[in-house]
This record gives structure tokens, C-alpha cells and sequence, in this order.
């Protein structure tokens, strides 16, 4: 294919993969990432916890979460970060927690259900109780899948709030080194 050809295919393709273009598909969408948590705005008291602690200023007042100066600025964000990173962390954990009690939960009926299903093959049941047996590990394999997209998903906001934090953190001391030095 040529390079045009090429060019024009991803446009099309571009064209049809926008989003969502009506308001109420708008409003649907910008509430997805609320659902966990993970990429919510920080607690203001956490993000003051962890800047008193960058700063090791243990009375941080509502005028220090104002940044004035460049270090303050960089403080703040680095604060900022290590609050979110908290709570990417805390959505994860809760996420795989409430995974393992899931699946602890269902384990005895995924058995009982695979006993069906084999029974089934030997011609020993009626063929409701199949049909429901084959139901209910067909809904827990959606579910699982769906657990595991769920997952990589948060997966991935952690990723990101470990590199906010790698950045604000690289920023931070670039401006604390140079303070440092030109003292």
C-alpha cells in the first residue's frame, strides 16, 4: 500500500474512533474513571501529611498549599503525587482483595457446576440442569474477564501515579539542588 493510502486509512480510521459525540455519551464517559477511585484528586489533608513531611515542617498551614516560590511548587506537586500514588495503591489492593474473597465465594459453585457438566456427558441429568450449569460458567467467565480488564486497568493508573511521582520527585530536587547550591 502507499504511503498516501496509508495516510488516509488512518484518518477513516481516526474519524471513526472519536469518542462519544452526543452530551449524554459525554456524561456517561467522564464518570468512568470515578468508579474506583484510583484516579480521584487527593485528599487536601493528605497532600498537606506529605508536605509537611517533604518539607519536614510539621504545622503546615492553608497558606503552604498556596505555593508562592519554585521550591514550594515543586513541593507541592511532589506532595500531590505521593498522595495519589496512595490512593492508586489503595484501589489496587481493594480491587485484588475483593477479587480473592470473590473467587474463595465461588469456588465450591464452579465445582459443582463443572460436576454438572460432567454428569451431562454420562447422560445422568436432565438437560435443565446442564443448560444451568453451563450458564452459570459462561456468566463466570464474562465476569472474570471482565475482573481482569478491571485490573490491568488499575494496573495501569498505578503505573502512571508511580511516574508522576518519579517526575515530580526528579523536579523537586533539581530545584532543592540548585537552592542548595546557590546558598
Amino acid at each position: 500500500m502507499s504511503p498516501q493510502g496509508i495516510t488516509a486509512r488512518n484518518r477513516a480510521n481516526a474519524r471513526k474512533s472519536t469518542g462519544p459525540r452526543t452530551s449524554e455519551g459525554k456524561a456517561i464517559v467522564a464518570t468512568n474513571a470515578r468508579r474506583h477511585g484510583a484516579t480521584a484528586r487527593a485528599d487536601p489533608d493528605n497532600i498537606a501529611a506529605w508536605l509537611a513531611l517533604i518539607l519536614n515542617k510539621p504545622g503546615i498551614e492553608p497558606r503552604d498549599l498556596m505555593p508562592e516560590d519554585d521550591f514550594s511548587y515543586r513541593a507541592l506537586a511532589l506532595a500531590d503525587a505521593e498522595a495519589r500514588l496512595a490512593v492508586a495503591q489503595r484501589a489496587l489492593i481493594d480491587f485484588e482483595v475483593a477479587i480473592e474473597e470473590s473467587n474463595e465465594a465461588l469456588a465450591g459453585s464452579t465445582e459443582e457446576a463443572l460436576s454438572t457438566a460432567g454428569q451431562a456427558l454420562t447422560g445422568k441429568l436432565p438437560w435443565s440442569e446442564v443448560q444451568l450449569a453451563f450458564r452459570f460458567l459462561k456468566h463466570k467467565a464474562e465476569h472474570d474477564k471482565a475482573q481482569r480488564k478491571q485490573g490491568r486497568l488499575l494496573k495501569r493508573y498505578l503505573a502512571e501515579a508511580k511516574s508522576k511521582r518519579r517526575k515530580a520527585f526528579a523536579a523537586w530536587l533539581e530545584i532543592k539542588q540548585r537552592d542548595t547550591a546557590e546558598a
